[in-house]
């Protein structure tokens, strides 16, 4: 018998992308799998338009992957829609379930929600699917996963896999195959980005040699696995909470694996809407450098100074040439409050 899946969804501000990666789900060949939504909106109206979506009376907007999510039966849905004190409380049967999160306190926060639940349900086989909600995956997705990790050597335990990352505007490029983390400067990159498919698939054990994480738009981990490496850390609000999980894994004589399945197609910047004019917004840089500061004192001390000198210079150089001098200030503040 297939071993259940629980699907992990973050939703923040946004019920389109949420409703397009749903539809997408609905459509696996897999079909022993639960979905968790954690609403972490700043208000009702979001999960209120899920509940709408689940029950028929909302339609998906026009989406260039017609292939992948029509023809879809419109009809209502079996889903609970319940707050997070009560969902926590007991079992639920239902295959979506929109969780509303008390508030929200970031990406990992967001998602321990449904793991500690999922912790609860003692379902010793199962598999949780940490994945964003700007992605649609294909119908194979989810069986090709759990081939692949069925593969392994059950020998090997405190495992993170992570899938390749699919361009969802352009479907013939890569957008990632894994993260890297440079020691010195406290900077990640994207392995593989740009490549075509073809290349990636030839050369996909080569490639996957240089990555140190999973991407967090697409995290599968085991339950047991779960139980050993222990929650996202919530030292993060945002970035860096995958290679924190991996660091830790690593503790216990694990790591991670990437897995050659490529059907996620990512909107990458959608979640964060750290997208503006290609530009990230000053609210997505200052976390994520406050982050990269948080996870080098955690397991990169002895570069520490290397990356306080890094965005000393480096970093307001950048905005200095960008002319955005007012973010100065709030550099040195993250900096600063960060050596507390």
């Amino acid at each position: 018998m297939d071993i259940k899946v629980y699907i992990v969804l973050l939703n923040y501000n946004n019920s389109q992308d949420s409703i397009e990666c749903l539809e997408s789900i609905l459509k696996l060949q897999y079909f022993n799998y639960q979905v968790i939504v954690i609403d972490n909106s700043e208000t009702l109206q979001y999960i209120e338009e899920l509940q709408s979506w689940a029950e028929g009376n909302v339609m998906l907007q026009e989406t260039s992957f017609k292939d992948i999510l029509y023809p879809l039966e419109k009809k209502p849905l079996k889903f609970l829609s319940i707050s997070e004190k009560d969902f926590l409380l007991e079992s639920r049967n239902e295959k979506i379930i929109f969780v509303k999160a008390e508030e929200n306190k970031g990406f990992a926060a967001g998602n321990n929600v449904a793991l500690k639940y999922i912790l609860n349900q003692n379902d010793f086989d199962s598999c949780i699917w940490i994945l964003n909600n700007d992605t649609i995956i294909e119908k194979n997705s989810l069986s090709d996963i759990i081939e692949e990790i069925q593969k392994q050597n059950d020998s090997k335990t405190n495992i993170i896999y992570g899938t390749p990352l699919i361009e969802y505007e352009n479907p013939e490029i890569v957008q990632s195959i894994g993260g890297w983390y440079n020691t010195k400067t406290g900077l990640t990159k994207h392995v593989g980005e740009g490549i075509l498919i073809k290349e990636a698939i030839l050369k996909f054990e080569k490639i996957v040699e240089k990555t140190d994480y999973p991407v967090g738009a697409s995290m599968i981990i085991k339950y047991r696995d779960l139980e050993s490496i222990g929650l996202l850390s919530e030292d993060y609000f945002l970035f860096f909470e995958e290679i924190d999980w991996i660091s830790r894994a690593k503790k216990i004589n694990g790591g991670v694996k990437m897995l050659p399945v490529f059907g996620i197609y990512h909107k990458q910047g959608n979640s964060t809407k750290s997208k503006i004019k290609k530009k990230k917004s000053e609210f997505i840089d200052l976390i994520s450098m406050k982050s990269r500061i948080t996870f080098a004192k955690k397991y990169n001390r002895k570069n520490l100074g290397f990356i306080y000198l890094s965005i000393l210079t480096l970093t307001i150089g950048n905005r200095i040439r960008q002319g955005n001098f007012k973010v100065i200030p709030k550099i040195l503040k993250v900096i600063f409050d960060t050596k507390k």
